[in-house]
């Protein structure tokens, strides 16, 4: 039987006023620091976990018009470049993976092969690349364009990003390197390749100018809730991440990804799904009501407002709290903006004619802790889920409340019931990320 596997998702627990919920951050210097998350790391280790996770968005949204209330209530806001965590991280860590965000839509694909393939050696072996197609306006203006490029443009500039990527990773053969002190000589230069690539939107000679990756080349995870997205997902992930609220709709997510691979001539089963959420661990009911108290009460409408601007990617678009959630979608795809697709989807699936869109925030907000129960409850459901979406690849969760404690808690009281199950891991399988996590899958 296939495991499942788990990934803590790390970049967001500095803001939404998660910073603030109580007992969290306790005794840490504010984010910046890398004290909390070395700790975070070790805590992983030992719970058996694949890997810790770190989106990344270069730039500061706008919300009607104004930064304002992105910077003053902390909406996804500060967030540094992940790669110098990592770095850190991996060395109080083992056997635990990384995987760091960076953009197809802004970054050069030489550039980016060159930093991660360094990444993979300073982290023997254990980092993946979430490479993301970005939407933001204000991101796009960060890197010199007036507003974000259209999403063809963007979509075939991801697709030749990738096949660069891939041509670059294999310019060094895996047993160039020779390091001889007798003779002097470092690499056999038969195995070192030029790749000359020319193409629409990139000119590259190669080759990297790097030892062979640890893994052969690192990890790729993508999203992909659009159809351009899935069917590169199909194509080059790994593992893609994906929010499913309901069964039903994991079990609709994985056949259409399904689907994409094979469209692609690829196996399904080596594409992965990690299910995107939020857990809460709790002794009973009246512990989660009062956690979901706590965690509500950090939440002020208008907080609300400006992350669900941000979820959707509404990025200075005019979104009025209390206008109808299918009437507001319908003039967001009218208007022709580019938004997160899939999630706006979503967001029609499950709400009716008359969802204000504060009372949808209310509603996804709390939808977003979709694993919130006992232990025994969380074991339940997250099989139940693992089952629904084809029991190949686990879930990329973020604690709901208290930060380490509340990841503490799931290691200590869930990730026992899990492995009893055998439905996770007691050891790990390898040294490398791709050992860990693709142990399982075909040809492995």
């Amino acid at each position: 039987m296939s495991k499942m596997h788990l990934i803590c998702d790390l970049s967001l627990i500095h803001t939404n006023a998660k910073w603030r919920y109580p007992g969290s951050w306790t005794n840490y210097a504010m984010y910046g620091d890398p004290a909390l998350y070395l700790d975070i790391a070790r805590i992983l280790e030992r719970g058996k976990f694949d890997g810790a996770f770190f989106a990344d968005v270069a730039g500061t949204p706008m919300v009607n018009g104004s930064m304002t209330d992105t910077v003053e209530l902390g909406v996804a806001w500060p967030r540094h470049d992940p790669i110098p965590m990592v770095a850190a991280m991996s060395t109080v860590t083992e056997r635990l993976g990384f995987v760091t965000t960076a953009s197809m839509t802004y970054n050069h694909p030489f550039h980016m092969a060159r930093m991660m393939a360094s990444l993979d050696h300073v982290t023997r072996g254990r980092v993946a690349f979430n490479a993301v197609v970005s939407g933001f306006p204000q991101e796009a203006q960060n890197y010199g364009y007036d507003t974000t490029p259209d999403h063809e443009w963007r979509y075939n500039r991801a697709e030749e990003f990738q096949l660069v990527l891939r041509k670059l990773f294999d310019s060094v053969e895996p047993d160039a390197m020779i390091w001889d002190r007798a003779t002097g000589r470092v690499a056999d230069a038969a195995k070192v390749h030029r790749i000359d690539h020319v193409g629409e939107h990139f000119k590259v000679m190669g080759p990297l100018p790097t030892a062979p990756c640890p893994q052969g080349r690192p990890m790729q995870v993508m999203a992909g809730q659009s159809g351009a997205g899935m069917r590169l997902a199909a194509r080059y992930a790994d593992l893609q991440f994906a929010q499913g609220p309901t069964l039903e709709l994991k079990a609709k997510h994985r056949k259409r990804l399904d689907e994409a691979c094979a469209a692609e001539g690829r196996d399904p089963r080596e594409v992965g799904i990690l299910w995107a959420g939020q857990f809460d661990v709790v002794s009973g009911p009246a512990e989660a009501d009062e956690n979901r108290r706590k965690y509500l009460e950090q939440h002020t409408p208008r907080l609300l407002h400006v992350f669900l601007s941000q979820w959707w990617g509404l990025d200075g678009y005019p979104l009025d709290p209390d206008a109808y959630v299918h009437q507001t979608i319908e003039e967001i795809r009218a208007a022709g903006v580019a938004p997160n697709w899939g999630y706006l989807d979503i967001a029609m699936s499950i709400t009716t004619a008359t969802t204000t869109i504060q009372e949808y925030a209310q509603q996804w907000l709390e939808s977003l802790a979709e694993l919130v129960g006992t232990p025994e409850q969380l074991a339940d459901d997250m099989e139940e889920s693992f089952h629904a979406g084809g029991g190949i690849g686990g879930f990329m969760i973020a604690p709901r409340s208290g930060v380490p404690a509340g990841i503490a808690r799931f290691v200590d009281e869930v990730v026992p019931v899990l492995q009893h199950r055998g439905l996770f891991r007691t050891e790990y399988e390898g040294r490398t990320m791709r050992e860990n996590l693709l142990s399982d899958r075909p040809g492995a």
